[in-house]
């Protein structure tokens, strides 16, 4: 069965759930992959946000020239 396939068998199967406990697993799950950003750490959640400023401001390098000072350091 291809990935449509199952997301179709899926999506039928959750919409004939007619039991309050079944569903509220199925939302357990749902939350567990939606709220992935809770469970980053407060240290690495300020570090993604300051590379996201950093980013906005324009300050980055591009994988070329990573790239090149790589090559250069290690005289590849």
């Amino acid at each position: 069965m291809n990935l449509e396939a199952r997301k179709l068998n899926l999506i039928n199967w959750i919409s004939s759930i007619q039991e309050e406990e079944t569903l509220n697993e199925v939302e357990k799950i749902q939350k567990e992959k939606a709220d992935w950003w809770d469970k980053v750490s407060r240290k690495d959640k300020k570090a993604i946000e300051e590379g996201l400023d950093q980013l906005d401001r324009g300050e980055y390098i591009t994988r070329d020239k990573v790239r090149n000072k790589i090559k250069e350091k290690f005289n590849l």
